[in-house]
């Protein structure tokens, strides 16, 4: 068996990449990450079979303080992300390697740091790699989301994750059981929620371009608003998933989500 990969990183770091690109929810035992690693990047650009949620986030090699692949990228490895981040808290160091070990390929990563040294076996069976789907990168083109067509998704809207917060604020309070809704009208992202007691309408501070839409969405959609901060640009149409798209200096965050 041999190092086919490594990176090196301060862990916290480390640990807010893989939260970050997972959304993960902390306590979530069986919540695995693919990721995929080349000279300039790591990816993330799997999702289960039929998921209603994917992502698709890249994080450029210059974010950690070392990443060197040893063999023809791209290279591949899937994890629980529940105990790495477990055990990348408890090595207690200013810095961390993380070797990507394995014949041809990856089945176990190790942690080193300092005297430490943890051994995390990775998920290398066949049946469960080839459920893995990994064309959600077909579907952009650098941070732009396209349709089933190759197109570039008619209605962009250009907003914050404290918005977002607030139209899904909306929709549990007044308990509604249609969804999530992303109502574009009148040049704006609104709050368009009727519950068993209740209706909630308000404008929401964004910018749009592109024809108005009326999607609805399960709760995917609040769990993805749940794990972002900051500037947000949605990309969708009538009818069709929504993409929440985050670019930040070193790494792009991509998130889809199909409708009801």
């Amino acid at each position: 068996m041999e190092t086919l990969a490594v990176i090196e990183s301060d862990p916290e770091t480390l640990a807010s990449a893989v939260e970050t690109a997972a959304l993960y929810e902390q306590g979530d035992t069986d919540q695995e990450m693919f990721v995929r690693l080349t000279d300039d990047c790591i990816e993330t650009p799997a999702s289960a079979a039929g998921a209603t949620r994917s992502s698709y986030c890249t994080l450029a090699a210059d974010h950690f303080d070392r990443l060197d692949v040893r063999t023809a990228s791209p290279l591949d490895a899937m994890f629980e992300i529940g105990p790495f981040l477990g055990w990348l808290d408890w090595v207690d160091t200013d810095s961390v390697a993380v070797h990507f070990r394995g014949d041809h390929a990856v089945t176990e990563l190790v942690l080193r740091a300092d005297d430490d040294e943890v051994t995390i076996g990775c998920s290398d069976d066949p049946a469960v790699l080839d459920a893995v789907e990994t064309d959600l990168p077909d579907r952009f083109a650098g941070a732009r989301f396209l349709d089933a067509d190759g197109n570039p998704m008619p209605t962009t809207v250009e907003t914050t994750a404290g918005q977002l917060v607030r139209l899904v604020d909306a929709v549990d309070l007044a308990e509604s059981e249609a969804g999530y809704p992303l109502v574009v009208r009148d040049g704006h992202l609104a709050v368009d929620v009727t519950g068993e007691n209740a209706r909630a309408t308000a404008p929401l501070d964004s910018t749009v371009d592109g024809p108005a839409v009326t999607n609805y969405y399960g709760a995917d959609f609040a769990a993805v608003v749940a794990g972002l901060t900051g500037h947000v640009t949605l990309q969708t149409g009538p009818g069709e998933a929504v993409a929440f798209v985050q670019e930040r200096d070193a790494y792009t965050l991509r998130f889809v989500v199909t409708t009801l």
